[in-house]
């Protein structure tokens, strides 16, 4: 099994694990997949990056068509994803960026999904208005309240929204930077979750930090 680098696509309901609602347009993301590469009699090219396996052992891939059109581009620029960098993979990961941020200004697809269910809460949410519902992957927007240092933890808090960087992934990010995120709004993205009626989001990459690396070490 392989899985793209650098996208998030939204998952498929699964009822059967626990009644797992599923994404906004995560079938028409598929079937946009399953064209691309229809079109292309399922030839396509790979790349790999500086991490080859996921936790699953899933095979992370840079994937190509026959011409040397990027397909998580493809995606991205269609508005049938968003951009996620992880394990480390930045060889594309700015490219990949800017191709969300084509599809995010035109209004395709997601975000012209949102635009017209603000209350979906995906990909996008004000930090002010999550609910105890707004967990998986999002990307949050709030103004940072507070920023600190503990001896595990980076710390950027938001009105609603506790982000931690954790002591092990601190070489990526630059603290002084970080600091200077006080009293702006920003977006970051990744995994929410609910801990004591709070919500939180683990950072392990500075590109979790919109637009383009704001944080990370140069």
């Amino acid at each position: 099994m392989v899985r793209l680098i650098g996208i998030h696509a939204p998952k498929i309901a699964k009822e059967q694990k626990f009644n797992n609602t599923g994404e906004p347009l995560a079938k028409e993301s598929q079937t946009f997949l399953n064209k691309l590469l229809a079109n292309n009699n399922l030839e396509i090219g790979v790349e790999f990056d500086t991490t080859r396996l996921d936790n699953r052992n899933r095979q992370l891939v840079h994937l190509y068509l026959k011409d040397g059109t990027s397909i998580q581009q493809k995606i991205l620029e269609s508005g049938f994803a968003v951009n996620r960098t992880m394990y480390n993979n930045l060889k594309h990961a700015k490219c990949y960026y800017q191709a969300e941020e084509k599809a995010r200004k035109g209004g395709y697809q997601l975000w012209d999904y949102l635009a017209k269910n603000p209350d979906s809460h995906f990909p996008l949410v004000d930090s002010s208005k999550l609910t105890s519902q707004d967990t998986g992957f999002r990307i949050i927007r709030g103004k940072v309240v507070k920023v600190d240092k503990s001896s595990s933890n980076y710390i950027i808090n938001m009105d609603t929204t506790g982000i931690r960087i954790p002591k092990k992934y601190w070489n990526r990010f630059d603290y002084s930077k970080i600091k200077q995120l006080k009293g702006q709004t920003i977006e970051v993205r990744g995994n929410a979750y609910l801990y004591k009626r709070a919500m939180y989001m683990i950072i392990k990459e500075p590109y979790a930090f919109a637009p383009f690396s704001p944080i990370g070490n140069s």
